[in-house]
């Protein structure tokens, strides 16, 4: 059994399953996916429908699907259509007012954050922490600064003995001409800026935990 990790997928179906693909991903291995596999790209859907499908994937909640949440409830699309949210919200439209519902339900009941042994998944990141904060205090921060800060890049600190692992960040933004994964003072970016395509050098990544080895596939969808 393997455990892997990977996020922001945006939509980009073909190359989520050739990556999975890639790794022989199986019944016996395990899968966390850190949020945003909606919109940009052109099948967020079916990604998904995959995700719903296994039981040995796990996902947390990212800001697109917290703009998703956030549009349907409060009958507001403007900030999730500016961020590519209206090929995932027409695709839901197609499906009907059930399965928007049916979806709907499932985004608002992902966790923002999840500790896997010495692991601390989370979509975006942390603030202000030392090893002072026990893990519970270190665990309750906001909702904003799990799926939308940017406040840890370029602070990244060593959180005792847990690896942080995050994406929403694509590395080309982190570090001019990356376009791999980055490790940094405990904290593990992976986001590789997959639905960005070429504009970027885009591709997207995949972590195995047992022994951090770095998988990636390139951008295929337009």
């Amino acid at each position: 059994m393997s455990r892997y990790v990977m996020s922001d997928i945006h939509g980009c179906y073909t190359e989520f399953i050739e990556m999975l693909q890639k790794i022989n991903f199986g019944d016996d291995d395990e899968l966390y996916v850190l949020g945003d596999i909606f919109d940009r790209g052109p099948q967020p859907l079916k990604v998904l429908d995959y995700i719903l499908d296994k039981k040995n994937i796990q996902m947390i909640k990212g800001n697109h699907e917290k703009m998703f949440e956030d549009a349907i409830i409060n009958d507001d699309y403007m900030l999730w259509y500016v961020n590519g949210g209206y090929v995932t919200h027409s695709q839901l439209l197609e499906r009907g007012e059930t399965e928007i519902v049916k979806v709907l339900e499932y985004i608002k009941g992902l966790p923002l954050i999840k500790v896997v042994d010495k692991f601390i998944f989370v979509h975006a990141g942390f603030k202000d922490y030392d090893d002072s904060f026990e893990l519970e205090e270190f665990l309750t921060q906001s909702e904003d600064i799990y799926i939308w800060s940017r406040d840890n890049i370029g602070n990244e600190k060593k959180y005792r003995d847990y690896t942080i692992i995050c994406g929403h960040t694509p590395v080309q933004n982190i570090e001019d001409g990356s376009n791999t994964i980055i490790k940094r003072h405990g904290t593990i970016y992976i986001d590789c800026g997959c639905c960005f395509g070429e504009n970027v050098d885009g591709q997207l990544a995949c972590l195995r935990l047992e022994d951090m080895q770095e998988y990636y596939v390139s951008k295929i969808c337009v």
